[in-house]
């Protein structure tokens, strides 16, 4: 019994929808993992979910032009759906946590010298920062002698 090389090719269809679903689902997991290191404004996340989808239809676009020559069939869509929601249910919330608990770990090893030299010169900055004010405060007053002493000066010719 052999098989027909167009359902053959249907089923590399399905595949390629199912893997294209998954990777989909995988991208904007990146960009959840990246929200949840930096935090992002509302309006910054519409954006980024605008570009999202944006690129996704292209992706899907491409996808489907390559592998179906561009007609849109429903068992691609399905596939495309299920293949999101299996990747959703075994691997998201794993790939999710673990991304964002190794890159903590690693932000947290790498900032650590940063750390320490602000430390190492927090209190020298702090103690100029003090004399620069004193000085600072001690010229404005002067130059407002000065100021006072020229107003009178010009007033009296």
């Amino acid at each position: 019994m052999e098989v027909s090389a167009e359902i053959l090719k249907e089923a590399d269809v399905l595949l390629a929808a199912f893997l294209t679903g998954a990777l989909l689902l995988f991208v904007y997991d990146v960009l959840r993992i990246v929200r949840k290191i930096v935090p992002h404004k509302m309006w910054l996340v519409g954006a980024e979910d605008v570009v999202f989808w944006i690129g996704s239809a292209l992706a899907l676009f491409a996808m489907l032009y390559r592998e179906n020559s561009g007609y849109i069939r429903g068992f691609v869509i399905g596939g495309v759906l299920v293949g999101m929601l299996l990747y959703n249910l075994l691997l998201s919330a794993w790939v999710v946590a673990g991304s964002v608990f190794l890159l903590k770990k690693v932000l947290f090893v790498l900032s650590r010298p940063l750390v320490w030299t602000a430390r190492l010169f927090k209190r020298p900055l702090r103690f100029a920062g003090r004399k620069t004010k004193k000085i600072l405060r001690f010229l404005k007053k002067e130059l407002k002698k000065l100021w006072k002493t020229v107003k009178i000066g010009v007033c009296k010719l």
